[in-house]
């Protein structure tokens, strides 16, 4: 998933929360200025970063990088994306989480090196 798409979900989800960008980074500890970059794809996100928006949030990390804007919300309580209110969303154990996270590290770095491969072959 390229940058822009996953700064748009966190913005839509943010969004969706009822949170003000400038509330989001002040929990980041940033500038409003840097936060918003990141969710207009300007500058590169990390999976730090995507844990901490997600934690921010109360959702699950994967919905960042997993949903596309036409299906955030879905049919509200039978969906497995849907935002509930306050409520925690939580995967199954620490453990799963971070294998999931290794998992989402691998994705982007395969998607990193074969953009790289097109480019190159662009040339």
């Amino acid at each position: 998933m390229e940058n822009k798409a996953i700064g748009r979900n966190i913005s839509i989800l943010r969004k969706l929360r009822d949170k003000k960008a400038f509330d989001i980074a002040e929990q980041l500890g940033m500038k409003e200025a840097a936060y918003i970059k990141y969710e207009r794809g300007e500058t590169q996100i990390t999976i730090e970063f995507i844990q901490k928006v997600a934690e921010i949030l109360k959702i699950d990390p994967l919905q960042i990088l997993t949903v596309s804007p036409n299906n955030i919300i879905d049919n509200g309580n039978c969906s497995p994306i849907a935002i509930h209110g306050e409520s925690h969303y939580q995967t199954t154990n620490e453990e799963q989480t971070k294998m999931i996270l290794k998992l989402m590290e691998s994705v982007l770095s395969l998607n990193d090196r074969l953009v790289t491969m097109l480019e190159k072959k662009e040339s």
